[in-house]
């Protein structure tokens, strides 16, 4: 009994040490917002079809929006209606899918966005029926889904950094603001690799506009493939086995010395 009493302080430190800091991980997290469109919206089932790659401008508008670049973005190769661009548009030209207060849903109609719920996802991603509400509906019936996704990226070093990301329909990736991946207009489920300018050491700001308009599919995946890049908002941390476990151990150790100090003393 003495020789594991003597043991008692390591023990219970060591539970508390490890119990109160989760292993390091570099595991990226981002927040999302999700967005239903009607059925009647004016852009839905009204854009061009196929993959471009030059639909949107290289930074965001000043609501924090993708701006239609309409001197490039067209319709090629068909279309559905005589409608190829987005007509939810403000004023400067920012695509409103996924802003209630600012869509305007045609022509003396209300905002034909409505925000569903938020939450947390971990890298890498994949949902391949990505419907209302929320990513999680069987079908898009009864409307079409849309989301915004956001994380701040830990960069270690100087260096570019590569994604993965497929879409069906429309997703666009901006670090810091500006464009890095473009999967535009209505199509299939489109994969597509894209890299990074260089950049600095420090945090960076990440976020994923998609959204699907099309009926029949919806799907997204998305992932970051450079190695030693982590990011937030971080996860509520779930302790591993061996915490819980070390972390018994400093309790029971605790209530042994408690039992020590308060037991009348006896001779030997």
């Amino acid at each position: 009994m003495k020789a594991f009493r003597n043991l008692i302080p390591p023990i219970a430190a060591a539970a508390m040490a490890v119990a109160w800091f989760p292993a390091a991980s570099n595991a990226v997290t981002m927040s999302v917002t999700y967005y239903t469109i009607a059925e009647n919206d004016q852009d839905a089932s009204h854009l061009a079809i196929g993959n471009f790659t030059n639909e949107v401008k290289s930074t965001l508008g000043p609501d924090g929006l993708p701006v239609l670049n309409t001197a490039m973005y067209g319709c090629s190769s068909g279309c559905f209606t005589n409608t190829p661009f987005p007509a939810d548009l403000t004023a400067g030209g920012e695509i409103t899918w996924w802003s209630p207060s600012l869509n305007n849903g045609g022509s003396g109609h209300t905002s034909d966005v409505v925000q569903t719920g938020t939450g947390t996802i971990t890298l890498p991603y994949s949902n391949p029926d990505f419907f209302p509400p929320n990513g999680t509906g069987p079908n898009d019936a009864s409307g079409f889904q849309a989301a915004v996704f956001f994380t701040t990226l830990t960069v270690p070093s100087p260096e570019s950094i590569s994604f993965n990301v497929g879409a069906d329909d429309t997703a666009f990736v901006y670090l810091d603001g500006v464009i890095v991946c473009q999967l535009g207009g209505a199509h299939g489920n489109t994969p597509g690799v894209c890299t990074s300018s260089s950049l600095t050491a420090g945090s960076h700001t990440l976020q994923l506009f998609y959204v699907d308009l099309d009926r029949t599919a919806a799907s997204l995946t998305f992932s970051i493939t450079t190695a030693g890049i982590g990011g937030g908002p971080p996860a509520t941390p779930v302790p591993p086995p061996v915490v819980l476990t070390l972390a018994g151990l400093g309790c029971i150790a605790l209530f042994f010395r408690y039992r020590g100090s308060h037991s009348p003393s006896r001779q030997v």
